[in-house]
């Protein structure tokens, strides 16, 4: 793992061009971060890790969608929110008809 010192927006340029060693970079400064908002939302670190990864892969194949490459990080967040929002309903909901 290769951290370089190129500025996000560089980085999210090159992500548009498909180059993977630009999507590590960005997975790698943005993870921790995503996987904590993920966590404190579904409260099951492994079923946070498999949410938060889904939505990195949802956010570079939806790069075309992103109007700021500034704004990449308070997009991916949301991604990262409602992915873990979906997911909890689905727990909730699997849990209520566990019940009835």
């Amino acid at each position: 793992m290769i951290l370089t010192k190129e500025n996000t927006e560089t980085l999210i340029a090159k992500c548009r061009c498909h180059d993977r060693n630009a999507q590590l970079e960005i997975y790698n400064r943005y993870y921790k971060a995503m996987y904590n908002t993920t966590y404190r939302i579904i409260k099951d670190p492994t079923e946070a890790e498999d949410i938060m990864q889904e939505a990195f892969l949802t956010a570079f194949t939806k790069l075309s969608s992103l109007e700021k490459n500034s704004m990449f990080g308070a997009w991916l967040k949301r991604i990262v929110i409602n992915a873990s929002l979906t997911a909890l309903k689905k727990i909730i909901n699997t849990k209520k008809s566990l019940w009835m």
